[in-house]
């Protein structure tokens, strides 16, 4: 069972230019010695990762206001990165903390060929515990824009939770703002992967879509672009 201990946050977030995030949190150990692979990386150093987090605590390095909803381990890890977020200005008062499951570990490297390798340990982790109940319905109402990925749809209970606070946003008056960021090593197939991917497409006012085109990436948007 999880614990709901917060550890607070920084900003107020009582108007309505508040971004909320929602997904995954994690710690990336990335390779010290880029053009390796990961079976060839000697060393690794120790990063916060998850990118819905990594939106939030951008927006607030901006100036702008932000909170991040999820769920990490009730661990070391964790509670690093509840502290990483408060520093950071980030609002963290939706975070919540699973004692039987652990915070997410990814080891990444950067190949010779200029792609990324990752290998992902959540069997499972604390983010794919996370449940509806566990939800801070009061923060996701105050969001201007609710922000989210794609992998909290990967794994129930997470999927139906992560469907239910979009429903939240959506109702509250949000701008619905979805990141694709396919990491198809974590789906069971290619073919799961688009069908999740697209379940939520036509709920989402912007979305954000990478394209590779050899080492360049395009990011596309849809419907409305994010308010300055």
């Amino acid at each position: 069972m999880a614990e709901n201990r917060t550890t607070g946050g920084s900003n107020d977030h009582s108007n309505r230019d508040l971004v909320v995030c929602f997904g995954e949190m994690l710690i990336d150990f990335v390779s010290s010695v880029s053009g390796v692979s990961l079976a060839e990386a000697t060393a690794f150093e120790k990063a916060p990762g998850g990118a819905p987090a990594n939106v939030a605590v951008g927006i607030s390095r901006l100036g702008g206001s932000s909170a991040f909803i999820g769920k990490v381990g009730d661990d070391p890890f964790g509670y690093m990165l509840a502290d990483i977020l408060k520093k950071n200005k980030v609002n963290n008062s939706g975070m919540r903390f699973d004692h039987k499951a652990r915070t997410t570990l990814a080891f990444v490297s950067l190949r010779s060929d200029g792609e990324r390798e990752f290998l992902f340990f959540r069997n499972p982790s604390a983010d794919m515990l996370f449940r509806e109940s566990e939800l801070d319905v009061n923060l996701i109402k105050q969001a201007k824009i609710f922000h989210f990925g794609s992998i909290s749809l990967i794994h129930e209970p997470c999927k139906s939770t992560h469907l239910a606070a979009m429903d939240i946003a959506k109702k509250s008056g949000s701008i619905l703002s979805y990141d694709v960021n396919l990491r198809l090593p974590l789906w069971p197939s290619s073919d799961v992967a688009r069908e999740g991917i697209m379940s939520v497409w036509d709920q989402a006012d912007v979305i954000k879509v990478r394209i590779f085109y050899g080492h360049i990436t395009v990011a596309d948007s849809k419907h409305t672009p994010l308010p300055s």
